[in-house]
């Protein structure tokens, strides 16, 4: 891995796109240290192996527009939300976290001189997650290098590194929007140990928009665990294109 320019940054929550109106992102990763120290220790003695927590914290500016920042994050406080960042951007193999959250805060800040900012806090509810993109989005206009047209298309599989040592994973599914008469999203995740037999370990199956604007946003534990995964996507209807965004991932340890 190599130095990253941070404007290529992408923050999702559930599968909503708020990267444009965000100009700041922190993911704090923090674990207690309970202290066990007795009367005859000269220095401090402190456990490991204790609870560990994250916290993403985000600046940004205000924008009421249709599914942007203000109506998602008015929404959804205190509500619990599938959030990721995705530090190099969506392309395929591209790393980031996704982690089950909660919209622990949301600020709006109005100055004379200023564009009206906002600032949030996701909290963790749950596991973080180490992930790798499959689907080579940068969630754009529909085109390429988005899925557009009825039929299947298969992303080129994505090679992990090495054989997992650990026998399961995780798969994340998010629809951005889709357009058309009627359109509908189909996806599956097919993993290997060879990039040549390749294996459905999670799929969705038509999905709508009604089913996007009802969030389609999706993590599931998969009990398998290959070296190299890819991802295939159908689309239904007249003239359909779909923006998604798909990767596979593991916790961090």
């Amino acid at each position: 891995m190599a130095k990253i320019a941070a404007r290529n940054a992408r923050i999702l929550f559930d599968n909503r796109n708020l990267s444009p109106d965000v100009n700041n992102a922190v993911l704090s990763i923090t674990a207690e240290a309970p202290e066990a120290t007795g009367f005859c220790d000269t220095y401090r003695v402190r456990l490991n192996n204790s609870i560990r927590d994250y916290e993403f914290t985000c600046d940004g500016f205000y924008n009421d527009a249709a599914s942007t920042m203000d109506e998602v994050l008015s929404a959804a406080l205190a509500g619990s939300g599938l959030a990721a960042i995705y530090f190099r951007g969506l392309g395929s193999s591209n790393m980031g976290r996704e982690f089950n959250s909660i919209l622990a805060s949301y600020e709006q800040t109005y100055a004379v001189a200023d564009a009206a900012a906002v600032s949030f806090t996701l909290s963790g509810s749950s596991t973080l997650y180490h992930m790798q993109s499959l689907s080579g989005s940068n969630l754009g206009v529909c085109g390429a290098p988005y899925v557009k047209g009825v039929g299947s298309s298969t992303f080129a599989s994505v090679d992990t590194g090495a054989t997992p040592a650990a026998t399961d994973s995780y798969v994340s599914v998010r629809v951005i929007g889709a357009s058309g008469t009627t359109p509908t999203f189909s996806a599956s995740i097919e993993y290997s140990d060879d990039d040549a037999t390749f294996t459905t370990v999670a799929s969705v199956i038509d999905v709508t928009p009604a089913d996007i604007n009802a969030n389609s946003a999706s993590m599931w534990h998969v009990t398998a665990a290959s070296r190299y995964r890819r991802a295939i996507v159908s689309l239904g209807g007249t003239n359909p294109c779909a923006i998604f965004v798909i990767a596979s991932g593991s916790l961090v340890a």
